[in-house]
Protein backbone atom coordinates (compact mmCIF):
# COMPACT_ATOMS: atom_id res chain seq x y z
CA UNK A 1 0.00 0.00 0.00
CA UNK A 2 3.08 2.26 0.80
CA UNK A 3 4.06 2.11 -3.01
CA UNK A 4 0.77 3.09 -4.35
CA UNK A 5 0.61 6.39 -2.36
CA UNK A 6 2.74 9.36 -4.50
CA UNK A 7 3.52 12.64 -2.07
CA UNK A 8 4.11 15.98 -4.14
CA UNK A 9 5.54 19.15 -2.23
CA UNK A 10 3.07 21.82 -4.08
CA UNK A 11 2.13 25.19 -3.79
CA UNK A 12 -0.53 26.05 -0.97
CA UNK A 13 -3.92 26.44 -3.14
CA UNK A 14 -6.07 29.29 -2.63
CA UNK A 15 -7.32 28.56 0.94
CA UNK A 16 -11.32 28.20 -0.43
CA UNK A 17 -10.20 25.34 -2.65
CA UNK A 18 -7.69 24.01 0.24
CA UNK A 19 -10.53 24.17 2.51
CA UNK A 20 -12.79 21.92 0.74
CA UNK A 21 -10.21 19.42 0.20
CA UNK A 22 -9.24 19.21 3.66
CA UNK A 23 -12.80 18.90 5.11
CA UNK A 24 -13.62 16.13 2.53
CA UNK A 25 -10.86 14.06 3.56
CA UNK A 26 -11.23 15.06 7.29
CA UNK A 27 -14.58 13.58 7.31
CA UNK A 28 -12.95 10.04 6.25
CA UNK A 29 -9.91 10.52 8.60
CA UNK A 30 -9.57 10.32 11.97
CA UNK A 31 -7.60 13.36 13.07
CA UNK A 32 -6.87 15.39 15.96
CA UNK A 33 -8.02 18.68 16.97
CA UNK A 34 -4.28 19.75 15.65
CA UNK A 35 -4.72 18.22 12.04
CA UNK A 36 -8.52 19.46 11.90
CA UNK A 37 -9.42 22.34 9.67
CA UNK A 38 -10.10 24.07 12.48
CA UNK A 39 -6.33 24.52 13.49
CA UNK A 40 -4.85 24.45 10.18
CA UNK A 41 -7.13 27.00 8.72
CA UNK A 42 -6.92 29.20 11.15
CA UNK A 43 -3.11 29.17 11.06
CA UNK A 44 -3.44 29.56 7.62
CA UNK A 45 -5.40 32.90 7.54
CA UNK A 46 -3.83 34.37 10.54
CA UNK A 47 -0.48 34.48 8.59
CA UNK A 48 0.84 36.96 6.23
CA UNK A 49 0.13 35.16 3.02
CA UNK A 50 3.69 35.57 1.78
CA UNK A 51 5.21 33.21 5.06
CA UNK A 52 2.53 30.63 4.32
CA UNK A 53 3.72 27.33 4.25
CA UNK A 54 3.29 24.79 1.14
CA UNK A 55 1.44 21.65 0.64
CA UNK A 56 2.11 18.08 1.21
CA UNK A 57 -0.09 16.38 -0.70
CA UNK A 58 -0.36 12.53 -1.62
CA UNK A 59 -2.59 10.67 -4.13
CA UNK A 60 -3.32 6.91 -4.57
CA UNK A 61 -5.52 5.92 -7.87
CA UNK A 62 -6.27 9.83 -8.53
CA UNK A 63 -7.75 9.33 -4.82
CA UNK A 64 -6.20 12.43 -2.00
CA UNK A 65 -5.49 10.11 0.35
CA UNK A 66 -3.08 12.43 2.76
CA UNK A 67 -2.96 16.09 3.35
CA UNK A 68 -0.26 18.23 5.45
CA UNK A 69 0.90 21.57 5.56
CA UNK A 70 4.89 21.98 4.93
CA UNK A 71 6.76 24.53 6.07
CA UNK A 72 10.56 24.90 4.95
CA UNK A 73 13.65 26.63 6.30
CA UNK A 74 17.16 26.91 6.89
CA UNK A 75 19.03 25.77 10.15
CA UNK A 76 22.61 26.03 11.95
CA UNK A 77 23.83 24.28 15.30
CA UNK A 78 26.60 23.16 16.64
CA UNK A 79 27.99 27.13 16.50
CA UNK A 80 27.14 27.13 12.84
CA UNK A 81 29.31 23.95 11.92
CA UNK A 82 25.57 22.16 10.99
CA UNK A 83 23.79 23.44 8.10
CA UNK A 84 20.33 21.83 7.16
CA UNK A 85 17.88 22.49 4.91
CA UNK A 86 14.86 21.59 6.67
CA UNK A 87 10.88 20.80 5.88
CA UNK A 88 8.47 20.88 8.90
CA UNK A 89 5.16 19.03 8.89
CA UNK A 90 2.01 21.18 9.82
CA UNK A 91 4.63 24.01 11.09
CA UNK A 92 6.15 26.50 8.76
CA UNK A 93 9.57 26.53 10.11
CA UNK A 94 9.61 30.03 11.52
CA UNK A 95 10.11 30.08 15.12
CA UNK A 96 7.42 32.70 14.91
CA UNK A 97 4.84 31.20 14.27
CA UNK A 98 5.72 27.75 15.60
CA UNK A 99 5.48 28.85 19.23
CA UNK A 100 1.78 27.68 19.15
CA UNK A 101 3.46 24.32 19.51
CA UNK A 102 1.61 21.75 18.08
CA UNK A 103 0.66 18.07 19.40
CA UNK A 104 -1.06 15.08 18.05
CA UNK A 105 0.78 16.13 14.73
CA UNK A 106 0.68 13.97 11.35
CA UNK A 107 -0.77 13.16 8.48
CA UNK A 108 -4.26 13.62 7.38
CA UNK A 109 -5.10 10.20 6.01
CA UNK A 110 -8.40 7.94 5.93
CA UNK A 111 -9.57 6.04 9.41
CA UNK A 112 -7.30 2.86 9.05
CA UNK A 113 -5.19 4.15 6.38
CA UNK A 114 -2.33 6.13 9.01
CA UNK A 115 0.54 4.07 9.18
CA UNK A 116 1.23 3.04 5.40
CA UNK A 117 0.68 6.61 4.28
CA UNK A 118 3.22 8.11 7.24
CA UNK A 119 5.63 5.42 5.38
CA UNK A 120 4.90 6.79 2.55
CA UNK A 121 6.25 10.02 3.89
CA UNK A 122 9.23 8.35 4.35
CA UNK A 123 9.51 7.22 1.13
CA UNK A 124 8.92 10.74 -0.39
CA UNK A 125 11.67 11.89 1.89
CA UNK A 126 13.72 9.78 1.38
CA UNK A 127 13.50 9.94 -2.62
CA UNK A 128 14.01 14.08 -2.17
CA UNK A 129 17.78 13.54 -2.26
CA UNK A 130 19.92 16.66 -2.23
CA UNK A 131 16.88 18.71 -1.97
CA UNK A 132 16.39 18.45 1.61
CA UNK A 133 17.95 17.78 4.50
CA UNK A 134 16.08 17.02 7.17
CA UNK A 135 12.12 16.83 8.20
CA UNK A 136 10.97 17.91 11.27
CA UNK A 137 7.55 16.02 12.66
CA UNK A 138 7.12 17.82 16.03
CA UNK A 139 4.63 16.54 18.44
CA UNK A 140 3.15 13.09 16.98
CA UNK A 141 1.97 9.74 18.92
CA UNK A 142 2.92 8.11 15.81
CA UNK A 143 6.46 6.73 15.38
CA UNK A 144 8.13 6.76 12.45
CA UNK A 145 8.78 2.81 11.15
CA UNK A 146 12.39 1.50 11.49
CA UNK A 147 12.12 -0.93 8.97
CA UNK A 148 11.44 1.93 6.94
CA UNK A 149 13.84 4.72 7.89
CA UNK A 150 16.21 1.87 7.83
CA UNK A 151 15.90 0.40 4.37
CA UNK A 152 16.15 3.50 2.85
CA UNK A 153 19.61 4.61 4.59
CA UNK A 154 18.01 7.53 6.89
CA UNK A 155 19.32 8.94 9.88
CA UNK A 156 16.56 9.95 12.85
CA UNK A 157 16.43 10.87 16.11
CA UNK A 158 13.55 11.46 18.76
CA UNK A 159 13.06 13.43 21.53
CA UNK A 160 10.10 11.98 23.70
CA UNK A 161 8.03 14.08 26.26
CA UNK A 162 5.04 11.64 28.18
CA UNK A 163 1.39 12.97 27.38
CA UNK A 164 -1.18 12.26 30.09
CA UNK A 165 -4.83 11.56 29.41
CA UNK A 166 -7.82 10.64 31.57
CA UNK A 167 -10.40 8.01 30.66
CA UNK A 168 -13.74 9.55 31.37
CA UNK A 169 -15.49 6.23 31.32
CA UNK A 170 -13.71 5.19 34.37
CA UNK A 171 -15.78 7.93 36.60
CA UNK A 172 -19.08 6.90 35.25
CA UNK A 173 -20.03 5.27 38.97
CA UNK A 174 -19.22 9.08 40.51
CA UNK A 175 -20.94 10.98 37.76
CA UNK A 176 -18.15 12.63 36.59
CA UNK A 177 -15.95 13.25 39.76
CA UNK A 178 -12.43 12.11 39.96
CA UNK A 179 -12.43 10.09 43.71
CA UNK A 180 -12.60 6.57 41.94
CA UNK A 181 -9.13 7.27 39.79
CA UNK A 182 -7.35 8.75 42.39
CA UNK A 183 -4.98 7.37 44.85
CA UNK A 184 -6.10 7.82 48.20
CA UNK A 185 -3.34 10.28 49.41
CA UNK A 186 -4.53 12.30 46.02
CA UNK A 187 -8.27 12.08 46.95
CA UNK A 188 -7.19 13.36 50.68
CA UNK A 189 -5.31 16.91 48.79
CA UNK A 190 -8.12 17.29 46.48
CA UNK A 191 -11.32 17.61 49.25
CA UNK A 192 -8.62 19.30 51.20
CA UNK A 193 -8.29 22.04 48.08
CA UNK A 194 -11.89 21.56 47.80
CA UNK A 195 -12.95 22.41 51.30
CA UNK A 196 -10.33 25.30 51.33
CA UNK A 197 -11.53 27.58 48.14
CA UNK A 198 -15.13 26.97 49.70
CA UNK A 199 -14.78 28.84 52.53
CA UNK A 200 -14.81 31.99 50.03
CA UNK A 201 -18.42 30.46 49.03
CA UNK A 202 -19.74 27.59 46.37
CA UNK A 203 -17.40 26.43 44.03
CA UNK A 204 -19.06 26.60 40.04
CA UNK A 205 -17.86 26.32 37.02
CA UNK A 206 -19.13 29.32 34.60
CA UNK A 207 -18.71 28.23 30.71
CA UNK A 208 -18.76 31.24 28.18
CA UNK A 209 -21.76 31.80 25.91
CA UNK A 210 -20.85 33.31 23.64
CA UNK A 211 -18.11 34.13 21.58
CA UNK A 212 -17.65 37.65 22.99
CA UNK A 213 -17.65 35.94 26.58
CA UNK A 214 -15.02 33.48 25.21
CA UNK A 215 -12.84 36.28 24.09
CA UNK A 216 -13.40 38.48 27.77
CA UNK A 217 -12.40 34.73 29.44
CA UNK A 218 -9.31 34.48 27.36
CA UNK A 219 -8.31 38.09 28.38
CA UNK A 220 -8.76 37.52 31.72
CA UNK A 221 -7.00 34.01 31.37
CA UNK A 222 -4.07 35.81 29.90
CA UNK A 223 -3.72 38.25 33.14
CA UNK A 224 -3.17 35.18 35.52
CA UNK A 225 -1.42 32.99 33.28
CA UNK A 226 1.65 35.55 32.48
CA UNK A 227 1.34 36.76 36.37
CA UNK A 228 2.10 33.38 37.51
CA UNK A 229 4.41 32.83 35.06
CA UNK A 230 6.64 35.50 35.97
CA UNK A 231 6.73 35.14 39.54
CA UNK A 232 8.46 31.67 38.58
CA UNK A 233 10.60 33.83 36.28
CA UNK A 234 9.79 31.80 33.39
CA UNK A 235 9.38 32.69 29.91
CA UNK A 236 5.36 32.22 29.29
CA UNK A 237 3.17 31.18 26.22
CA UNK A 238 1.84 34.87 25.81
CA UNK A 239 5.47 36.00 24.74
CA UNK A 240 5.15 35.13 20.87
CA UNK A 241 3.83 38.09 19.13
CA UNK A 242 1.72 35.74 17.32
CA UNK A 243 0.36 33.62 19.81
CA UNK A 244 -2.44 35.70 20.99
CA UNK A 245 -3.65 36.86 17.76
CA UNK A 246 -3.79 33.58 16.47
CA UNK A 247 -5.50 31.96 19.51
CA UNK A 248 -8.50 35.40 19.46
CA UNK A 249 -8.81 34.07 15.56
CA UNK A 250 -9.55 30.60 16.86
CA UNK A 251 -12.01 30.89 19.07
CA UNK A 252 -13.43 33.33 16.70
CA UNK A 253 -13.51 30.85 13.97
CA UNK A 254 -14.12 28.01 15.93
CA UNK A 255 -16.14 29.12 19.54
CA UNK A 256 -20.15 29.17 17.88
CA UNK A 257 -19.19 24.87 16.39
CA UNK A 258 -17.88 23.58 19.99
CA UNK A 259 -14.19 23.70 18.67
CA UNK A 260 -12.86 25.87 21.56
CA UNK A 261 -14.15 26.18 24.94
CA UNK A 262 -13.33 29.22 27.83
CA UNK A 263 -14.35 27.80 31.28
CA UNK A 264 -13.85 29.52 34.63
CA UNK A 265 -13.68 28.71 38.05
CA UNK A 266 -15.09 30.54 41.18
CA UNK A 267 -15.45 29.88 45.05
CA UNK A 268 -18.09 32.63 45.60
CA UNK A 269 -17.33 35.91 44.07
CA UNK A 270 -13.44 35.09 44.32
CA UNK A 271 -12.46 33.84 40.40
CA UNK A 272 -9.57 31.16 40.51
CA UNK A 273 -8.88 29.68 37.14
CA UNK A 274 -9.32 29.92 33.95
CA UNK A 275 -9.36 27.29 31.40
CA UNK A 276 -9.01 27.61 27.47
CA UNK A 277 -9.52 24.09 25.94
CA UNK A 278 -10.26 22.38 22.19
CA UNK A 279 -12.80 19.69 22.02
CA UNK A 280 -12.85 17.57 18.49
CA UNK A 281 -15.01 14.22 18.71
CA UNK A 282 -15.43 13.18 22.37
CA UNK A 283 -12.10 14.71 23.07
CA UNK A 284 -11.42 17.47 25.41
CA UNK A 285 -7.80 18.81 24.82
CA UNK A 286 -6.44 20.88 28.10
CA UNK A 287 -4.54 23.68 26.08
CA UNK A 288 -4.25 26.54 28.38
CA UNK A 289 -4.64 27.84 31.91
CA UNK A 290 -4.66 30.82 34.12
CA UNK A 291 -4.47 30.54 37.79
CA UNK A 292 -4.83 32.74 40.33
CA UNK A 293 -1.61 30.80 42.09
CA UNK A 294 0.22 33.39 44.12
CA UNK A 295 -0.25 31.44 47.40
CA UNK A 296 1.80 28.83 47.08
CA UNK A 297 -0.32 26.75 49.50
CA UNK A 298 -3.22 26.74 47.39
CA UNK A 299 -4.48 24.35 44.66
CA UNK A 300 -6.14 26.59 42.15
CA UNK A 301 -5.38 24.52 39.12
CA UNK A 302 -6.53 21.19 40.93
CA UNK A 303 -10.05 22.57 41.66
CA UNK A 304 -10.69 24.23 38.44
CA UNK A 305 -9.40 20.90 36.87
CA UNK A 306 -11.39 18.56 38.88
CA UNK A 307 -14.76 20.66 37.74
CA UNK A 308 -13.80 20.71 34.41
CA UNK A 309 -13.26 16.87 34.50
CA UNK A 310 -16.77 16.67 35.51
CA UNK A 311 -17.73 19.10 32.95
CA UNK A 312 -16.71 17.20 30.54
CA UNK A 313 -17.91 14.14 31.10
CA UNK A 314 -21.17 15.81 31.94
CA UNK A 315 -21.18 16.73 28.03
CA UNK A 316 -20.66 13.11 27.07
CA UNK A 317 -16.60 13.81 26.34
CA UNK A 318 -15.02 10.22 26.34
CA UNK A 319 -11.32 11.78 27.13
CA UNK A 320 -9.72 14.27 28.86
CA UNK A 321 -6.01 14.92 27.54
CA UNK A 322 -3.99 16.94 29.39
CA UNK A 323 -1.27 16.97 26.86
CA UNK A 324 2.37 16.48 26.51
CA UNK A 325 4.19 17.69 29.59
CA UNK A 326 5.05 16.28 33.00
CA UNK A 327 3.77 17.40 36.15
CA UNK A 328 2.38 16.40 39.77
CA UNK A 329 -1.59 17.18 38.58
CA UNK A 330 -1.66 15.12 35.05
CA UNK A 331 0.36 12.64 37.37
CA UNK A 332 -2.37 12.14 39.89
CA UNK A 333 -5.64 12.96 37.77
CA UNK A 334 -4.48 10.68 34.48
CA UNK A 335 -5.17 7.11 33.99
CA UNK A 336 -3.25 6.54 30.66
CA UNK A 337 0.45 7.95 30.10
CA UNK A 338 1.62 7.78 26.46
CA UNK A 339 4.84 8.81 24.44
CA UNK A 340 4.60 12.27 22.61
CA UNK A 341 7.34 12.18 19.91
CA UNK A 342 9.57 14.95 18.56
CA UNK A 343 11.08 13.08 15.61
CA UNK A 344 13.67 14.34 13.07
CA UNK A 345 14.43 12.20 10.06
CA UNK A 346 18.42 13.01 8.36
CA UNK A 347 19.07 12.29 4.60
CA UNK A 348 22.77 9.99 5.39
CA UNK A 349 24.98 13.50 5.55
CA UNK A 350 28.70 13.35 6.69
CA UNK A 351 27.59 16.33 8.82
CA UNK A 352 24.94 14.84 10.48
CA UNK A 353 26.92 11.59 11.29
CA UNK A 354 29.53 13.48 12.73
CA UNK A 355 27.02 15.58 14.70
CA UNK A 356 25.88 11.90 15.84
CA UNK A 357 29.15 10.85 17.28
CA UNK A 358 29.81 13.89 18.99
CA UNK A 359 26.86 13.59 20.70
CA UNK A 360 27.48 10.41 22.14
CA UNK A 361 31.02 11.26 22.48
CA UNK A 362 29.31 14.00 24.57
CA UNK A 363 27.23 11.61 26.53
CA UNK A 364 30.36 8.87 27.07
CA UNK A 365 32.48 11.52 28.81
CA UNK A 366 29.80 13.09 30.92
CA UNK A 367 28.75 9.37 32.01
CA UNK A 368 32.17 8.75 32.92
CA UNK A 369 32.85 12.00 34.75
CA UNK A 370 29.05 10.96 36.62
CA UNK A 371 30.96 7.46 37.43
CA UNK A 372 34.13 9.20 38.80
CA UNK A 373 32.38 11.63 40.90
CA UNK A 374 29.88 8.30 42.32
CA UNK A 375 33.71 6.92 42.63
CA UNK A 376 35.32 9.16 44.73
CA UNK A 377 32.24 9.65 46.85
CA UNK A 378 32.33 5.89 48.05
CA UNK A 379 35.57 6.40 48.64
CA UNK A 380 35.32 9.30 50.66
CA UNK A 381 32.68 7.68 52.40
CA UNK A 382 34.93 4.23 53.31
CA UNK A 383 37.29 7.40 54.76
CA UNK A 384 34.57 8.77 56.73
CA UNK A 385 32.91 5.70 58.15
CA UNK A 386 35.55 4.38 60.25
CA UNK A 387 36.70 7.69 61.94
CA UNK A 388 32.99 8.75 62.54
CA UNK A 389 32.34 5.22 64.24
CA UNK A 390 34.78 5.97 66.48
CA UNK A 391 32.05 8.18 68.12
CA UNK A 392 29.24 6.00 67.81
CA UNK A 393 30.70 3.06 69.26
Amino acid sequence: MTRDVKFNHEALPPLATLEREWRTLEAVARPSFFTSWQWIGTLLAAMPAADRPGLLHGAAGGETVGLALLGAGTTRRRHGLVGSRALYLNETGDPRFDALTIEHNGILAPAGREAPVFDAVVEWFADLGDVADELYISGSALRLSDPVVERRGLGQSEITLPSYSLDLGLLSSSAGELHPVLSANARQQLRRAFRHFERYGPLQLSTAATTAEALAFFSELKILHCASWERRGRKHSFSSEFFEPFHRLLIERSFAAGGTQLLRASAGSRVIGYLYNFRYGDRIYAYQSGFADSDRHERPGAVTHALAIRHAFQSGARIYDFMAGRNRLKESFSTQCEPMLWQVLQQPRLAFRLEHLGRRLKHAINARKLLSAVQQHDRASRRIRPAWSRFVN
